[in-house]
């Protein structure tokens, strides 16, 4: 099974990879410095057909690894895909929590970081005459929750209007209820920059802190469109953080396919390597929402 399932996802991308060069052509501007923080840096993939559209829209991608590493450079196969389909897109980096960070770089850090690098993404586009005039976040795993939570909790700090979000595996929900106690406050107690004592667990206000960080408090009938993925084998991001967000998105719009999407990935792990067709109904989806949302 594992051989037949390999070599279906092998066939696949080569034909991603040949159509890949049946794509646009783009120009990569790399490194603009878009904050003061070391890392504050974001990538930019303009597509040649951008310089003569009226309006063009921007996918700004976030990269995982835990809050605690990873890099831009991760999503720049998503970028790059992206943009030669026509569309500019972005990969930034962030300020990351550590020990010796803790307390001064929080998710609210992060969040900030959003905001600046949104700012300098705006001011690349006056510059070249590129008149992006909506902007999607979009994400993996923890950068998937930072994109969520952004897009959900503070749209309205984005320099460039939000138009829609879509992002895969990013945890949605911070509390016990997913995670377990000793989880759940590990990383609220990271994310936030607070040591949790005894007394805030057991009045509330760690539970209330690990709701704040959590996309899945902000869903309700206002949010805007969203497109999410999950898997069936994730040994990092737990079963709770997908059923919380599946029920969220379904108490408030209905069936799947009302205001958002969700995809499922039933074989994969967190890596969502070993389900091709998911794979592609997951990029049909942002094709679709860049279609409906960015009218191109």
């Amino acid at each position: 099974m594992q051989t037949v399932l390999s070599y279906i996802l092998t066939i696949v991308l080569m034909f991603n990879s040949l159509f890949g060069l049946l794509g646009e052509k783009y120009t990569v501007y790399k490194n603009i410095r878009y904050g003061e923080a070391a890392r504050d840096l974001v990538t930019l993939y303009v597509p040649e057909s951008a310089f003569e559209r009226e309006e063009n829209g921007c996918i700004l991608y976030i990269h995982g690894g835990s809050w605690q590493g990873g890099e831009k450079e991760d999503m720049a196969p998503h970028c790059k895909k992206l943009a030669m389909k026509g569309y500019i897109t972005a990969t930034m980096s962030y300020s990351l929590c550590s020990d010796e960070t803790f307390g001064d770089v929080t998710v609210w850090t992060m969040l900030d970081e959003i905001t600046q690098c949104i700012a300098a993404i705006q001011k690349f586009s006056d510059e070249k005459e590129l008149n992006i005039t909506k902007l999607a976040t979009s994400g993996y795993s923890a950068g998937g929750h930072i994109s969520m939570l952004y897009s959900y909790a503070r749209p309205d700090d984005s320099p460039i209007p939000l138009a829609f979000t879509a992002n895969r595996v990013g945890p949605s929900d911070m509390t016990p209820d997913a995670w377990g106690k000793a989880v759940s406050y590990n990383l609220t107690s990271m994310l936030t920059g607070i040591e949790l004592t005894d007394e805030m667990k057991a009045n509330g206000e760690a539970l209330r802190l690990a709701q704040e960080i959590s996309p899945v408090t902000y869903v309700n009938a206002d949010i805007m469109p969203s497109v999410f993925a999950y898997v069936g084998n994730d040994p990092i991001v737990t079963k709770g953080n997908r059923t919380s967000m599946i029920s969220a998105f379904e108490k408030t719009f209905g069936e799947n396919g009302n205001h958002y999407r969700y995809i499922f990935y039933p074989l994969s792990g967190h890596g969502l390597l070993l389900d091709p067709v998911s794979e592609i109904r997951y990029d049909r989806a942002v094709y679709e929402y860049c279609a409906e949302y960015f009218g191109y």
